[in-house]
């Protein structure tokens, strides 16, 4: 089993800054271990900031499709009412033509 670019490059960086008889300094080998953890980061930075955009945008198509829903739900609510009771009551009016002649 591999491990994850990131988590080597912690470890080498880790590994290396408790070395037995060190001094506080830091080399050319120092700057490329900081520098390849801060390259592992950056996609990862990226892959979250993207993930967090599109559950923005899920979240807002579910309040939409809710609204949707909803809008649907009270239009077929008017359809029922008018078909079960304002049609009945118009099929018993009669209706006459008004011819206005010039």
């Amino acid at each position: 089993l591999k491990d994850s670019p990131m988590r080597v490059a912690h470890m080498r960086l880790n590994t290396r800054s408790y070395r037995p008889n060190i001094e506080l300094v830091r080399d050319p080998v120092q700057y490329g271990l900081v520098e390849e953890v801060a390259q592992s980061q950056t996609p990862l930075k990226l892959l979250t900031a993207k993930l967090n955009e599109s559950e923005a945008k899920l979240r807002n198509l579910e309040a939409n499709k809710k609204a949707l829903e909803e809008d649907i739900a009270v239009k077929t609510n008017s359809l029922n009412i008018d078909q079960s009771q304002c049609l009945r009551l118009r099929k018993t009016l009669v209706w006459r033509r008004h011819e206005i002649n010039f």
